[in-house]
């Protein structure tokens, strides 16, 4: 448990480590004042004299206080710039999938969980109820050259399963360290940002990519950065917003929560859509209101539809309907798979 605070300097501290030392130029008048006051001959009632003596405490304490609170510039160092992540750390993802209860298959991008949900009925009944919400791992490193997953049936949660990754530009997705040098790059107007994007970006492989819109594949592409990055700072995640709100047909920002409750922007983009599981929903990206960071997609109904086509015995799917959320609840460098 931590010490009682005694004293007032010693909690301003506590709140603010970084707080200067009391400006000695803002406390003189004040200190002098009580120093006058304590010297003076005493006239009236004690009572009267000890009001005050307090009165004259009160203003050397608000002094020091604003004084500490107050932060110049002169007392300002700039923060040193943190490295970038070795080629050989990993990068540990934490995602938390929320999806019905109707066989829910998820296409994930290469190094991440961006992608559309599809709802199939199978061979089990199929409902458009919730079930329960699945947590999972993954692990990147950074140059890319391997991914590792939790192994199932382990004793030990820190063992995982390793496989080789695809490398550049064999893959669908760029490792976090290219896509880290992408974001450090990107200009701060939303077109140059976009059009770096676009040339350096892998585009997709998916068999109905061409039935998209430009908008559409362009939208897919900012968020493989959004979701790929092991870090993005306010100001370039400002700026990957303004590309997403820019694209044509983008959706207006609508406040709705994430898989762990926490209030976001989910953005979508109308286009084109088709009767086909993998062409009927369309997927969201969830961004942070004020900060705009990352924080997981979303897939949604873009037309009504019966799941598995009319004649099935699939549940109807209302326009707008959420497939299903997927959650990023952490991104984090860490020095080997399996740590958490």
């Amino acid at each position: 448990m931590a010490e009682p605070v005694t004293d007032e300097m010693t909690a301003v501290r506590r709140l603010r480590a970084d707080a200067p030392v009391p400006d000695h130029a803002r406390l003189t008048p004040a200190r002098q004042r009580l120093l006058d006051e304590i010297a003076a001959p005493r006239r009236g009632p004690v009572v009267g004299w000890k009001l005050k003596a307090l009165g004259s405490v009160a203003a050397v304490v608000a002094a020091a206080l604003l004084s500490t609170l107050v932060l110049r510039q002169d007392h300002t160092e700039p923060a040193e710039p943190t490295p970038p992540p070795r080629a050989d750390q990993w990068v540990y993802q934490q995602v938390r999938v929320d999806a019905l209860n109707c066989g829910p298959a998820w296409s994930t991008e290469l190094y991440s969980e961006a992608g559309v949900m599809k709802l199939s009925p199978g061979p089990r009944s199929c409902t458009l109820e919730p079930i329960k919400q699945i947590a999972t791992d993954q692990w990147v490193r950074y140059d890319g050259r391997y991914q590792a997953l939790p192994k199932h049936g382990a004793d030990d949660p820190d063992d995982v399963l390793m496989r080789k990754g695809p490398g550049v530009p064999a893959g669908t997705m760029l490792p976090p360290r290219e896509t880290d040098a992408l974001v450090a790059a990107l200009p701060d107007t939303p077109e140059a940002a976009l059009k770096l994007i676009l040339k350096r970006s892998i585009p997709t492989r998916a068999a109905h990519a061409h039935r998209l819109t430009q908008a559409q594949r362009d939208f897919n592409e900012v968020v493989e950065v959004l979701s790929g990055a092991s870090h993005v700072p306010a100001d370039k995640a400002r700026t990957l917003y303004r590309i997403i709100t820019s694209l044509e047909g983008a959706t207006k920002p609508a406040k709705t929560t994430d898989g762990a409750g926490r209030t976001v922007l989910a953005i979508g983009i109308d286009g084109n859509f088709r009767d086909y599981a993998w062409e009927r929903n369309s997927m969201q990206v969830l961004l942070d209101p004020e900060t705009y960071a990352y924080r997981g997609v979303r897939s949604v109904a873009a037309l009504d539809y019966y799941v598995g086509g009319k004649p099935s015995t699939g549940p109807f799917v209302a326009k707008g309907t959420v497939i299903g959320t997927a959650t990023r609840l952490a991104t984090v460098v860490v020095d080997k798979a399996g740590e958490r």
